[in-house]
């Protein structure tokens, strides 16, 4: 199993909302527009496979493939909890 850390900017609303349900079902929100997931790469190729039919040019997503070792060194400040203020959702970190 591999870490990673996904980011995105995404322009459109509608296409934002796709996106992050999308994530929602792979890893856990960490801020508004991040995911830790921890998955194989195969699962991470399929991701990119599905958001890639949803996002268009003015947007974009990162995956970044954290090494074990360094993603035993994040260090999280701040509440426990991400308040995600337009849905009013609570994610525990």
């Amino acid at each position: 199993m591999k870490h990673w850390l996904v980011i995105y900017d995404i322009c459109d609303v509608k296409r934002l909302r796709q996106v992050a349900k999308k994530l929602e079902g792979y890893g856990l929100r960490v801020q508004k527009s991040v995911f830790e997931v921890e998955a194989p790469v195969s699962v991470i190729a399929d991701l990119r496979r599905q958001i890639s039919k949803i996002i268009e040019d003015d947007d974009f997503v990162v995956y970044f493939d954290l090494c074990q070792k360094c993603w035993q060194k994040k260090l999280k400040y701040g509440p426990e909890e991400f308040c995600d203020e337009d849905e009013e959702e609570y994610y525990v970190l």
